[in-house]
């Protein structure tokens, strides 16, 4: 991506007013460029802006800028979402959550609109979400696949609390783990035991159908 694009997806996810990434989605599906990777290029802005925002050195970006574009990319995804051409196979069912002590939803969001188009059930449970309650979805739904996702270092050890839980009510073995977010890495996911790591959500979804098919 040319930094020039990448100006102009930091500018629209910055718009105080959410006007103008409206017409930023509306233009480029207009010329023909995929959602998916509108979604991509959106999201490596995200990225970027919450990188200047966690840089204690240099800092460029602030509380309030993590907020408005966290607004936008909610509209992004309105705009764009009935766009996601839709699997007619019936592939499984997931859940969903941000790990308790995190609020942040955007890419959770992001992740659970990949799987529904390509044919997934996902139960979303939303954010904050403590261990009993990963394990009394799990129980009432029956998922094929549990997804957790965390954003901050002082909450991603949670995750190893939901699995064990999930291993002391004989659970674990019922379920694939798939975990991802901003704190996680490849060798935290092996550490605590989970099934697959997703670096970001086209490849959660890569992994999700892989789970499906094997």
């Amino acid at each position: 991506m040319s930094k020039r694009d990448s100006d102009a997806i930091l500018e629209v996810l910055l718009d105080f007013g959410g006007r103008k990434i409206r017409e930023y989605c509306l233009k480029r599906l207009d010329e023909g460029t995929e959602p998916y990777r509108i979604f991509e290029d959106l999201s490596m802005g995200l990225e970027e802006i919450g990188k200047g925002y966690e840089s204690e050195s240099s800092r460029i970006y602030f509380t309030s800028d993590l907020i408005v574009a966290g607004r936008n990319m909610k509209r992004a995804i309105e705009v764009l979402k009935p766009h996601f051409k839709r699997s007619l196979r019936a592939r499984g069912r997931v859940v969903v959550g941000t790990v308790k002590g995190d609020v942040h939803d955007i890419g959770k969001s992001i992740f659970s609109i990949m799987l529904e188009s390509n044919g997934f059930e996902v139960i979303d449970l939303g954010v904050d979400v403590a261990k009993e309650d990963f394990v009394a979805k799990i129980k009432e739904f029956k998922p094929e696949i549990l997804g957790m996702s965390s954003l901050l270092t002082s909450t991603v050890s949670y995750m190893g609390d939901v699995v064990e839980e999930l291993k002391r009510m004989n659970l674990r073995d019922k379920v694939k783990i798939i975990i991802g977010g901003r704190a996680v890495t490849e060798d935290f996911a092996k550490r605590i035991g989970v099934d697959a790591y997703g670096k970001d959500c086209i490849d959660g979804l890569r992994k999700c159908l892989s789970f499906i098919d094997a």
